[in-house]
């Protein structure tokens, strides 16, 4: 069975998806018309499918790692999903640049919710479980 750690990096990684799909969805209009309106982008002829289509891959990556990491215990996935959030912290600065919004506030909400999904990626019961140790069972309202 899979230790409380496991199960509560689930949620909460699980939480910070959700809410980056709800952030998406409520900020694709703005999205769409600053794309379009980059004349390199239209040189390249890149047009709003082609950032539905790197926003569902992105999805399918994450939900990849989470499957990967809660329900086979990879430990190589866990420190790709690492870098991964690390990679995207760097650019938290520049993403609060003008005045506070929702998006904003939802971003924010995302990273929150992915740091503290990986700090429970490296509690004793996680690391026991990634290692391949018998961990006690967590009770079903863990």
């Amino acid at each position: 069975m899979r230790p409380s750690s496991i199960i509560w990096f689930e949620r909460l990684f699980l939480a910070s998806l959700v809410v980056s799909l709800v952030n998406f969805v409520l900020g694709y209009g703005q999205m769409r018309r600053l794309w379009l309106a980059d004349p390199r982008l239209a040189q390249v002829g890149l047009g709003s499918g082609f950032l539905v289509g790197a926003a569902v891959l992105s999805f399918v990556i994450y939900l990849l790692l989470w499957f990967l990491i809660a329900r086979k215990a990879s430990n190589v996935a866990k420190w790709v999903l690492v870098v991964f959030i690390a990679i995207g912290l760097l650019s938290l600065p520049s993403a609060f640049t003008g005045p506070f919004s929702v998006a904003q506030g939802l971003g924010l909400l995302v990273y929150v919710l992915e740091i503290a999904a990986i700090v429970c990626l490296f509690r004793a019961d996680a690391r026991a479980w990634f290692a391949g140790e018998q961990t006690h069972e967590a009770s079903p309202l863990d």
